[in-house]
């Protein structure tokens, strides 16, 4: 019987940062995905703190020449074109924060994986796992794959699964929605969508309505990712099918409709419901969680791919910090639970106040007393690890939030058309 030392389920981004990460570190790893690739993925947009970890890998240059559309910052605009906000990365952030990418998932996770199929993982491909039996020194699992099923023998699982969330269904951990409303996203691929000139070719919009929001995500010099998020009883009611929905909110629109006039669609629509959850536990005493199996909050701020490759980062090094093959203590276990906790909860606040129209509206302003305007650039671009200059102004930016709601501290924002 094979035995590894870790195996790994799923092989998107998080599932192929910590294969490559472990086998570079001389560990044995088998990565089981489920699906063949390249296939269809959304969460396109990459933001600057995740840069290090795709260094780490050994395959930020890989990336360089793979041709990906260069990101260097975002911008934000209302639904009537009535407002605009503009954010570079470069601005108060070092170089290695200064770009980052706009991904297609199809070619960037096939891109992944094959980095850490050469930096020694196993790849098994198209494969499940059919069962998992959790002992005190090791796990049983059951291959499920075209070959048939194969027993195998590891020290530690980690599940990169996504919202599959394999180890938290089989293992019953307790989760939370999180507070946040059920929302659904419509979203396909465009050609020959509006783009911006100049550097600002590569930045990623944000269209907000007054309770929902649209993005665009340019992928190459001629295709676009436009997608619509909303509350999933409320887009459910504007139309039959997918298509209906998507158009009709794109035509309640004048910005969006501006930006998607002349543009082709390419292949199918496609949606996603329900999608805000965090696993209470993302750690147990030999297996982690890394990525959206371990909690998912929304794709605004495009927290999603970051948040996957410094988990998956960090689940490997927390396996490499272990005595050979011995279990994850509790103390272990609960901190790598907080950081991951800690990652998710920064953008939870920034989620909050992006859909309360009072926050917003001072998102949309921001003063440069203080320096908000850096600040809030800076979580933008995905920084989670606050010291206490970016923790109190942080706070203050929601102290001016809730004031905007009795005494404006900037223009009030209107929607209508």
């Amino acid at each position: 019987m094979k035995k590894f030392d870790v195996v790994i389920i799923g092989g998107g981004p998080a599932g192929s940062a910590s294969g490559a990460l472990l086998a570079q570190a001389g560990k044995s790893v088998l990565i089981v995905e489920r699906e063949k690739f390249p296939r269809f993925h959304i969460g396109e947009s990459l933001i600057p703190f995740g840069n290090e970890v795709l260094r780490d890998m050994g395959v930020w240059e890989k990336l360089e020449r793979a041709g990906f559309m260069t990101k260097k910052g975002a911008e934000f605009t209302l639904s009537n074109s009535c407002g605009f906000q503009r954010f570079w990365f470069r601005n108060n952030l070092g170089p290695e924060h200064a770009q980052t990418f706009q991904v297609e998932r199809s070619k960037f996770d096939s891109l992944l994986l094959d980095h850490a199929h050469q930096s020694g993982c196993q790849i098994s491909q198209p494969a499940s796992i059919d069962s998992a039996d959790f002992h005190e020194e090791l796990i049983d699992l059951k291959i499920q794959s075209e070959a048939g099923i194969e027993a195998i023998q590891a020290s530690y699982v980690i599940d990169a699964s996504g919202r599959d969330a394999w180890i938290g269904k089989k293992l019953s951990v307790p989760k939370s929605d999180l507070g946040l409303s059920k929302k659904m996203a419509i979203y396909a691929h465009f050609e020959n969508a509006y783009r911006n000139e100049g550097e600002a070719a590569g930045h990623i919009t944000i269209i907000r309505m007054e309770q929902g929001w649209f993005w665009m995500i340019p992928l190459d010099e001629k295709k676009t990712s436009v997608g619509i998020v909303w509350e999933q009883e409320k887009l459910k009611a504007t139309g039959s099918n997918l298509e209906e929905r998507f158009w009709a909110m794109i035509h309640s629109s004048k910005e969006a409709s501006f930006r998607l006039k002349g543009g082709t669609l390419l292949g199918d629509f496609h949606a996603t419901t329900d999608y805000s959850y965090r696993y209470h536990q993302s750690a147990g005493s030999r297996w982690l969680m890394a990525g959206d199996s371990a909690g998912f909050v929304d794709p605004i701020f495009s927290s999603g791919v970051m948040i996957a490759l410094r988990t998956g980062g960090l689940a490997a090094q927390t396996i490499l910090k272990q005595s050979p093959s011995s279990a994850l203590s509790l103390a272990t276990q609960k901190k790598y639970t907080a950081a991951v906790h800690q990652m998710t909860s920064v953008f939870l606040k920034m989620i909050e106040l992006f859909y309360d129209n009072d926050a917003f509206a001072v998102f949309m302003n921001p003063r440069s007393i203080f320096k908000l305007r850096e600040t809030i650039n800076r979580l933008v671009a995905g920084q989670t690890e606050m010291d206490w200059s970016l923790r109190w102004r942080f706070r203050l930016f929601r102290f001016l939030s809730w004031l905007q709601k009795r005494y404006p501290v900037a223009p009030r924002l209107v929607f209508s058309e």
